[in-house]
């Protein structure tokens, strides 16, 4: 991995969190048997695949590939406005990682922070986006005209925002190493969620609000697990010995999007919430990333 965050030495996540090597895996995924559900939906994802990173989006199916963003900058971190109609991403197009929102096919472009920061997500009402500084989380409106601080401490990222928009999942080493935290919009109360001595990170909730997914080095490796946002019940949903990361969430609850190297590189795959299907999405020799789903759109 090349890409880095200059400030405090943060680097783009496959650098952040893995501290050691890993051989790619001799096995593809596990995949579905004839007859079972297909995944549908569209995803957004960012691919190093011409070289530098840019915004893709692609049917879950792996078919329909479009890019996005076609700068000589990175572009990282896609998210999707609750109509689905907009992106925000994050652009190193000035020398630092900054913001900014543009139609579903990148056009209309328009810068919405200054400042260093990334890793946004889009509130469910589209009034807010929330993103982080490294050492802080944030929202700012979407129209850019207000910018609140909303929780400091430690190493501190990627925010999520909770379906009925009350809330934020986030990480932080605020008390150590890397965890799940879930802080509450009215009143600011910060709860933990998790509580163990490896890294706990990339958040995403639950189309019902009461779980999330999430990214965690317990055993050993990076792997995928769910667990009440209580901190209960806890559910590993891969299992092998390679990287699998950076999950995201299906609006209708169906299936988990993430990031694996078993095949080699950086792929996205899609896994059911109980991890008994497997289907991998890209395919390609570069670092694919991020995957956000697009919104369900009713009147489709």
């Amino acid at each position: 991995m090349s890409l880095t965050r200059n400030k405090g030495g943060w680097l783009l996540l496959m650098s952040m969190f893995v501290a050691i090597a890993f051989a790619p895996a001799l096995y593809a995924g596990q995949t579905a048997s004839e007859g079972d559900p297909v995944p549908s939906g569209i995803l957004a994802f960012s691919s190093s695949r011409t070289g530098n990173a840019d915004i893709y989006i692609i049917n879950a199916d792996g078919t329909g590939l479009v890019r996005i963003t076609t700068s000589r900058a990175h572009e990282s971190e896609p998210a999707w406005s609750p109509d689905g109609s907009r992106f925000v991403y994050e652009s190193e197009r000035s020398g630092r990682w900054m913001l900014f929102t543009s139609t579903q096919y990148g056009e209309e472009e328009t810068q919405l922070t200054t400042w260093t920061s990334w890793s946004a997500a889009w509130s469910p009402d589209g009034q807010w986006i929330a993103y982080t500084t490294g050492t802080a989380i944030g929202m700012i409106s979407s129209s850019s005209e207000d910018n609140q601080i909303l929780a400091q401490g430690g190493r501190c990222g990627l925010p999520a925002w909770s379906p009925n928009g009350q809330s934020l999942a986030f990480y932080s080493s605020r008390e150590g190493n890397e965890e799940i935290y879930i802080l509450r919009l009215e009143d600011g109360v910060i709860s933990r969620v998790t509580d163990n001595p490896a890294k706990d990170f990339a958040a995403s909730w639950s189309p019902d609000g009461e779980r999330l997914v999430f990214a965690s080095e317990r055993d050993g490796d990076l792997e995928i697990y769910t667990i009440r946002i209580d901190g209960s019940d806890l559910i590993q949903l891969t299992h092998n010995d390679v990287v699998d990361m950076l999950p995201a969430w299906s609006p209708d609850g169906e299936w988990i999007a993430f990031v694996s190297e078993r095949d080699g590189n950086p792929e996205i795959y899609i896994t059911s919430p109980d991890g008994a299907q497997t289907f991998r999405v890209t395919d390609s020799p570069g670092d694919n990333l991020y995957p956000a789903w697009k919104p369900i759109d009713d009147n489709e």
